[in-house]
């Protein structure tokens, strides 16, 4: 004679449980992750940077954090401006992008996108560690 026994598991408050809290899970882990991976943005770009006075690396920064534009999450890393200043000239930085992409009088010396697809290639990385992280 056999016996057979259940185990149950009503899931339908799980459910509303999962709808509810996963998306925004989700999306805290990815600004997470998009905000580590914009600080080693900034750092690696500051690393690629020319140096001649070391007014353009100064110049270099990460916007204040991660925003979620519909399903994209994006944040920013600036070179020039921000109020920095070229000690020899004077001026605020405004040549970030002649250097990045060259002039007809300078050969390009990108500094700003190979830093920023380097860290790049850490997000999927760090979203997962930081969705392991939520998820415990």
């Amino acid at each position: 004679m056999s016996l057979r026994g259940e185990i149950v598991w009503d899931t339908s408050e799980f459910r509303r449980y999962v709808a509810q809290a996963l998306p925004q899970t989700i999306e805290d882990s990815a600004l997470e992750a998009l905000d580590k991976a914009g600080d080693d943005g900034e750092a690696r770009t500051k690393q690629l940077s020319p140096v001649d006075t070391g007014a353009l690396q100064r110049s270099v920064r990460k916007e204040p954090e991660a925003q979620a534009k519909g399903d994209e999450y994006v944040v920013g890393v600036t070179a020039g401006g921000g109020g920095v200043r070229n000690p020899r000239t004077g001026r605020e930085v405004d040549y970030a992008a002649h250097v990045e992409y060259g002039t007809s009088r300078s050969r390009a010396q990108p500094y700003l996108r190979p830093g920023l697809r380097e860290a790049a290639r850490k997000v999927p990385r760090y979203f997962l560690e930081a969705l392991e992280r939520r998820l415990r």
